[in-house]
């Protein structure tokens, strides 16, 4: 029995010894560049800090603690990643040095249908599927799909004068969320669905499955991304399968409808420009001209709007809307150019392109809460930019709530001030100190169409209504450790505009 017990411990004596080996096994790799790094642990590397005081005042900190640097080193449990806190080698990776970081990092990969997506498809496969699919994000394209964001927008302002109505105290985050499901399911699959109304219709019920992946794995996968083949052996995908099926689904009796009922090009969404990828890109003798996409990839760029439309605008229009509240003077002058630019009609898409306050505010709500708070890059071949060599394979970290929040580039950074976006204030400032949607040839594909809904949501709302703190309003917001989020809620009331 002794026997037995000495063997088993020395087991995992062996098993530990070896964990950790594994996990620690690239922990050099910045001491060989001779590249500075924090203090680093055996397993988490120097993630653990991060769930112990937040991505957003640890990014902070080390920013500031290595302010001289150009670069500092960060391990992501085993994995390492360069972080670039100098603004003009930001710059060089995302356009002059494009082709040595044209790949994004991927924490995992996924299978069909959601595979062939523009977030994590690399080399000439993504410059092929973001050549076809960008016309659809086209200035003239978003006018025509602007008018689903009119009409969600209405419904949304409804919904926020019942509320008025009734006294009721409105937690912004919650209802946006809602407002901006419906617009994906109207712009990107053709569906009216009413979230507000219905909470539980099948695609929000499928969507939140999509965005809320089994936290057991996904925090494996987080620490040892090398379990995705191992999942993938085992048939055990990290996102809901029949969630990402049923999408797929609803994609295919579009097209196929819209074929039947002759409806091409009439319903004015994402699904239009597709199918005429599918059918028009071909070439007079029947071959195919190279610029058609296959169905697996319709079906991915319609899943992926999800990921991309759904929180990340959410986050902008909730902070925007309640950082009004909280700044009545902002709110009075935002509407009063609603007032002038839009008059008495609904706001719509070319009406919005005068708000240009209302943009700054956008801009600066953006600057203190970005729903994205690092952008990555892979690193495909060896480089060198500014004296500094960055290997093949290398992940590159662009930490951009650390340069929203730099004092030395936006004075008093925790203040809330919409001027820092003049065209003056802008000119004066380094271009890629402002990063809410990336720069360079692998920007968010959808920052125009986000942006003329954020636009015309607001301007419905603050057309009609006011927002104003309430008992629950706590401001200054207090921000959760990983994402965006306001750990209070944001909580505010509307009155209805007493409009002369």
């Amino acid at each position: 029995m002794y026997l037995t017990l000495v063997i088993v411990a020395a087991i995992l004596l062996l098993l530990t010894v070896l964990f950790v080996r594994f996990m620690s096994a690239s922990h050099d790799t910045f001491k060989k560049m001779g590249i500075d790094t924090p203090p680093t642990s055996w397993i988490l590397g120097n993630f653990g800090q991060a769930i112990k005081y937040g991505v957003f005042e640890v990014q902070k900190v080390y920013y500031n603690q290595y302010k001289d640097k150009k670069v500092y080193g960060w391990y992501d449990s085993r994995r390492p990643n360069l972080i670039i806190r100098d603004l003009d080698m930001v710059k060089d990776i995302f356009v002059k040095n494009f082709n040595s970081f044209v790949d994004r990092h991927t924490l995992f990969d996924v299978d069909l249908p959601f595979r062939d997506n523009l977030l994590n498809l690399r080399g000439d496969h993504w410059k092929h599927v973001r050549s076809i699919v960008s016309p659809t994000f086209s200035s003239g394209r978003i006018k025509k799909m602007s008018t689903h964001i009119e009409r969600n927008s209405k419904i949304l302002v409804d919904h926020l004068h019942s509320k008025m109505e009734s006294g009721e105290e409105v937690e912004l985050r919650d209802i946006c969320s809602c407002f901006t499901l419906d617009v994906i399911a109207s712009t990107g699959f053709g569906l009216e669905i009413n979230t507000l109304k219905d909470p539980n219709n099948e695609f929000a019920t499928q969507a939140k499955k999509v965005l809320n992946p089994n936290p057991f794995l996904f925090t494996l996968l987080l620490f040892i991304p090398e379990l995705t083949k191992f999942f993938s052996k085992l048939n055990i995908p990290i996102l809901p399968q029949k969630s990402l099926l049923y999408f797929a689904k609803v994609v295919d009796l579009a097209i196929e409808e819209r074929k039947r009922d002759g409806l091409n090009g009439k319903i004015n969404d994402f699904l239009d420009l597709v199918i005429n990828a599918e059918v028009d890109n071909t070439d007079k003798d029947g071959g195919h001209s190279g610029k058609e996409l296959t169905r697996s990839e319709i079906h991915a760029q319609a899943i992926v709007l999800i990921f991309a439309g759904y929180d990340t605008v959410a986050t902008v229009l909730s902070f925007t809307l309640f950082l009004l509240a909280m700044h009545p003077d902002c709110c009075q002058k935002v509407q009063a150019e609603i007032d002038e630019k839009c008059g008495e009609e609904f706001p719509n898409y070319d009406s919005v392109q005068g708000l240009t306050f209302l943009d700054m505010c956008i801009n600066e709500a953006m600057r203190l809460f970005p729903p994205g708070i690092f952008i990555n890059r892979a690193c495909v071949q060896d480089t060198e930019i500014h004296g500094v060599h960055i290997p093949k394979g290398m992940v590159v970290l662009i930490p951009v709530y650390a340069f929203h929040t730099d004092p030395e580039i936006f004075p008093e950074p925790e203040k809330f001030d919409p001027e820092r976006f003049t065209p003056d204030n802008k000119s004066s400032r380094h271009p890629f100190a402002h990063l809410p949607f990336g720069q360079g040839p692998r920007n968010c594909i959808g920052m125009r169409l986000a942006l003329v809904e954020l636009k015309i949501a607001i301007a419905a709302i603050l057309g009609k209504l006011t927002p104003v703190p309430c008992s629950k309003s706590v401001y200054p917001v207090k921000l959760g450790k990983i994402r965006t989020n306001a750990k209070d809620g944001l909580w505010v009331k509307f009155q209805l505009r007493n409009r002369v």
